[in-house]
């Protein structure tokens, strides 16, 4: 199976963003949160304690990444 530059590289990105997410104390991010498709570019990530982000994505790593960035400067916030 081919895989696309844009998916290699998100797929790059959203492991260097797992390194923040377990130093910000989540231990299992893939297991923490989930995306859905909504539609054309539209997805929606949910995170733990209910967090969640809807924007745009090129694809679902991309979404991931995006949605942990969201929750990780949320959660700085607070």
């Amino acid at each position: 199976m081919e895989v696309g530059i844009d998916v290699a590289f998100c797929r790059a990105l959203l492991a260097s963003t797992h390194r923040d997410v377990r130093a910000a104390g989540i231990t299992s991010p893939m297991k923490a949160a989930w995306v859905w498709h909504f539609q054309r570019d539209h997805w929606e990530f949910h995170g733990p304690d209910g967090f969640y982000w809807h924007g745009s994505a090129g694809n679902a790593y991309d979404a991931r990444c995006k949605g942990w960035a969201a929750y990780l400067e949320h959660t700085r916030k607070e």
